[in-house]
């Protein structure tokens, strides 16, 4: 409150006392005009948006039971093919211990073990699994690789040149715009079916993303610290190191783990366009009318993503 304090013997006198207070106060803030005017179109809004997607709450809780039908032939899940070795079609010139450890053997073998590995091992459960997160992995550090410096070009407080912000913005922007789904069509139609195209797909939507949110961690950052390290006669590269980077360190590490818990959900979805992933096995399941192997599959699915939760908790916490 500004302005001179009050005295005690005002209180006294509550009338001159409230006419203080009233002068003191800050203004009021001013009431928005035409407010019943933007709540009505609001309203009209969001039900264009419900008439536009078709949804019916009637519909909903009459094709309910299907739903629950569909939920009760899932249960209980089926881990036959995670834990029968016979899912697995292990060939029978190898053992487990010839395919697992790297066991000397001879030409005709080896080449059967690398078949193994690469086509029949990626189409199990388990093997699938191992491949998303894999997918995930790499998608996620090629994005990271190509992200970081273009996020300090992208950020109006450290971009060179205002052109040079323009452009890295638009092409980010542009690029954004493209689902995953596509970027994966994109990608199989060139390189072919395979993990290959759905890390392709996961790096590139990856890159948009974090280039986005790190250039505006960077625009967010204490001026002061900059203009500090400035004064020292630090040059650009020194001022980034010594001023930007620990302050959007953190930011850096959090978008990382989160998108890389985003891309174990994403690479299971490039799975159904043929692009590697577990979301292959999870899609024929369901077509094959094989309910509680799909159970399985998601359920491995919410505990994969859970673990790297759990993971990225910990290193957040760790490293922040």
């Amino acid at each position: 409150m500004s302005g001179k304090p009050i005295p005690n013997n005002t209180w006294k006198r509550t009338g001159e006392l409230r006419e203080e207070v009233l002068k003191q106060a800050p203004p009021s803030p001013k009431k928005r005009k035409n407010k019943g005017f933007f709540l009505v179109l609001a309203i009209f809004t969001l039900l264009w948006a419900f008439e536009g997607a078709n949804f019916k709450f009637q519909e909903l809780i009459k094709e309910s039971p299907k739903i629950l039908a569909t939920v009760q032939r899932m249960l209980p899940p089926d881990f036959t093919r995670v834990r029968t070795i016979a899912s697995y079609s292990i060939p029978e010139e190898l053992s487990v211990q010839q395919l697992l450890l790297p066991l000397p053997l001879d030409a005709e073998q080896t080449t059967k073990k690398r078949r193994w590995w690469n086509n029949t091992f990626p189409n199990t459960i388990v093997g699938a699994t191992l491949q998303t997160i894999q997918m995930a992995l790499t998608g996620t550090v090629l994005a990271l690789l190509v992200a970081f410096p273009l996020a300090f070009l992208a950020a109006t407080n450290t971009s060179p040149h205002p052109l040079i912000y323009q452009s890295i913005r638009f092409f980010i922007n542009l690029l954004r715009t493209v689902p995953d789904l596509a970027l994966g069509l994109i990608f199989v139609s060139a390189v072919g079916l395979g993990p290959f195209a759905g890390t392709l797909a996961l790096a590139v939507h990856t890159m948009t993303v974090l280039t986005k949110l790190l250039s505006e961690s960077i625009e967010n950052i204490d001026g002061g610290v900059v203009e500090a390290i400035r004064a020292t006669g630090a040059n650009y590269y020194q001022t980034l190191s010594f001023a930007v980077l620990p302050q959007m360190l953190p930011d850096l590490i959090s978008f990382t783990l989160y998108r890389f818990e985003t891309n174990i959900r994403a690479a299971s979805v490039l799975g159904l366009i043929g692009a590697g992933g577990i979301g292959h096995l999870l899609n024929s399941s369901f077509r094959t009318f094989q309910y509680q192997e799909a159970a399985t599959i998601v359920f491995i699915l919410i505990v994969l993503v859970m673990l790297v939760d759990w993971c990225s908790a910990r290193l957040r916490s760790w490293v922040i």
